[in-house]
């Protein structure tokens, strides 16, 4: 009987972990999903060569949406970062690429990090981070804005 028990206990248990563990695949995917439609949006933007304000603040939105589906994908706070910057709150998007640096230490979280506070005019800040993106990816050097040396 106590075999019984304990293989009943352990089966259930074994079904809600089993059940857990497909919630959060579809929340990834879906925050996935989302995150990519927000990246074709905003690169769509770019290439036109405008950012509307209410695409921006739709792709905002959308990330918000995402963020608690996918807490750890370090793209949601940089496509948050790069909304931001088209907005011209840069240091609004420095605060979300410090917080994708924090999730995943990549040259391209610093490098964007260092624009954003560039454009915030905090220029010993930016310094250091395009300094750091710089040992991580020398090859970044071409894409340093104007005044910076590498």
């Amino acid at each position: 009987m106590k075999g019984r028990t304990l293989a009943a206990v352990l089966t259930l248990l074994l079904v809600l972990a089993a059940t857990g563990q497909a919630l959060r695949w579809r929340n990834r995917l879906t925050a996935n999903r989302l995150l990519g439609r927000v990246e074709q949006l905003t690169l769509a933007a770019y290439r036109y060569g405008q950012a509307p304000v209410k695409l921006m603040a739709d792709n905002l939105e959308t990330l918000h949406r995402a963020a608690p589906l996918n807490p750890v994908e370090v793209g949601i706070p940089m496509a948050r970062g790069t909304q931001y910057l088209f907005l011209g709150r840069f240091d609004t998007a420095a605060a979300a690429y410090q917080e994708a640096v924090a999730f995943e230490p990549q040259s391209a979280g610093y490098f964007a990090l260092g624009r954003a506070q560039w454009l915030a005019g905090r220029r010993d800040e930016a310094r250091r981070n395009f300094a750091v993106a710089l040992r991580l990816d020398p090859s970044l050097a071409a894409q340093l804005p104007q005044g910076v040396q590498p």
